[in-house]
């Protein structure tokens, strides 16, 4: 189960801003470490404790990442500010939900649905797109 991962860390798409590309690697590193915790309690396993420490962790890097970015973007005064932080807020609102959810009712095939399937694909797209234009922008001010 160690080898599983949600997100294969060489598959995420580069960017031109070092600092977001490393919020990335970071996310998808605990987001892996969710994955396994799911699979595991998928198994009969279940460390409750271990995957509650886990989502806390992710919920506030991605307060953390969403910050960042938004900061630099404002900073910069990118066109696209406002959407893109927009995306951040509904996306931030969609994982604590998520965690919440599982928190209250314990439903971890509902948490895997959203760990294993709905984040990866959000995640994806938007390092591909969003953050990628966001960084040739951010990069070509100088923000590294």
């Amino acid at each position: 189960m160690n080898d599983f991962s949600v997100v294969d860390p060489t598959k995420i798409p580069p960017i031109a801003v070092a600092s977001m590309e490393a919020k990335h690697h970071e996310e998808v590193e605990l987001v892996n470490q969710i994955g396994r915790l799911i699979k595991t309690g998928q198994s009969g396993e279940l460390d409750s404790e271990a995957l509650h420490t886990k989502l806390d962790e992710w919920i506030e890097h991605t307060r953390r990442h969403f910050a960042h970015e938004n900061r630099l973007m404002e900073e910069a005064g990118f066109a696209a500010y406002g959407v893109h932080s927009h995306e951040h807020t509904l996306v931030l609102a969609r994982l604590e939900l998520a965690c919440k959810a599982w928190q209250t009712t314990g439903d971890l095939d509902a948490l895997a649905d959203y760990v294993l399937v709905h984040w990866p694909e959000w995640f994806q797209g938007h390092v591909a797109s969003m953050d990628t234009m966001t960084a040739i922008y951010l990069s070509r001010q100088g923000v590294e």
